[in-house]
């Protein structure tokens, strides 16, 4: 074997071992999420339309949580309804922060024809839509705590 693949070699191996060292002593100086700038606004329920009613002890509520600079939506909650169509389901709670676009999810509901999730969108004007009932396959009810998504 020749010098110069030998000194290839203990270059690229330096080369890669050097991220690694860096990696651990990042790591070991890391913080907390906490002290790095996570902030959770408090749990705000929506304001619903008239047919949908939220499950007991499961009222749907949204926040918003900054994490490292970029601000998420989260939702909880479980309303029971009967959606033959897309429909306005409601609204964000006055005094929101509202959108600058639209803001879309997906939230587990009743499954029916093998379709278990419809669309749960948010439009810049705060009016919240769940899209994907029909005659045929009504949505009965929608689950929204694993509504997570990017706030714009």
């Amino acid at each position: 074997m020749s010098p110069v693949s030998r000194n290839r070699r203990s270059v690229l191996g330096a080369a890669l071992a050097l991220p690694a060292a860096l990696t651990v002593g990042g790591l070991a100086a890391a913080t907390p999420a906490a002290a790095a700038g996570v902030d959770a606004g408090a749990w705000t329920p929506l304001v619903l339309e008239p047919g949908i009613t939220p499950s007991a002890g499961s009222t749907p509520e949204v926040r918003l949580v900054t994490i490292a600079g970029t601000t998420f939506l989260q939702a909880r909650g479980l309303v029971t309804c009967s959606l033959a169509a897309d429909a306005r389901i409601g609204r964000l709670p006055d005094g929101f922060t509202l959108p600058t676009a639209y803001v879309r999810a997906v939230a587990p509901r009743n499954n029916s024809q093998g379709v278990n999730a419809c669309r749960f969108e948010i439009n810049p004007s705060g009016s919240v839509s769940v899209y994907g009932g029909n005659a045929g396959n009504p949505i009965t009810w929608i689950q929204f705590d694993s509504v997570q998504t990017v706030w714009h």
